[in-house]
């Protein structure tokens, strides 16, 4: 394909997403992975999720280099995707989002850490181990669910507002104010649902 051809830009708009969601929906693999409980079929979706999230994200981020990638509103869709030209409080955010559920499992699971450090991967045939493990994934899972939505129009937004200096970081604590009320409606959906 020749570098004005849109078929890259298509190809990466819409499998971008649906490799992501494949990544999030599948994630409880990786834990099942590491205590030996994994699912084959369950898992090579997860491993190629994220291995065509990591093709599509290169292959979108060549294209927007050339001087024929598109402009306005479509540029800043495909920005998002590419992780490109984002502002810096939007890699913020986007750093809490991925860091804040990892120092939760820690603070509020101190005792498997020290069931590590006594027993080492022997405890990872208990129980409790391996369900903390899976919990970990699921709050992942929930908070890339009701972060990402937000942190596109989070995104979108500083777009919009190129030249406002301080609302960008201004609206940084309400993106974790409105993840957290997301997780909590799709935490409790999932419970009610059950």
């Amino acid at each position: 394909m020749d570098d004005s051809s849109p078929w890259p830009l298509l190809i990466a708009f819409f499998g971008i997403p649906a490799a992501g969601m494949g990544a999030i929906l599948f994630d409880l693999e990786i834990p099942r992975l590491i205590y030996g409980h994994a699912t084959p079929l369950f898992l090579a979706t997860e491993i190629g999720s994220l291995g065509t999230l990591f093709a599509l994200f290169l292959l979108l981020r060549s294209r927007l280099a050339l001087p024929s990638a598109p402009s306005g509103l479509v540029r800043d869709v495909l920005d998002f995707l590419a992780v490109a030209r984002w502002h810096a409080a939007v890699k913020l955010a986007l750093a809490g989002l991925l860091i804040l559920p990892l120092l939760w499992f820690a603070l509020g699971n101190k005792w498997m850490l020290t069931m590590f450090a006594s027993l080492g991967r022997r405890a990872l045939q208990f129980t409790d181990v391996q369900n903390s493990l899976d919990g970990a994934a699921v709050a992942y899972q929930h908070a890339l669910i009701g972060g990402v939505p937000l942190l596109f129009m989070f995104h979108m937004l500083c777009r919009w507002k190129r030249k406002s200096r301080i609302l960008p970081w201004l609206l940084v604590p309400m993106f974790f104010v409105g993840t957290a009320v997301a997780v909590i409606i799709s935490v409790t959906m999932a419970h009610f649902g059950d």
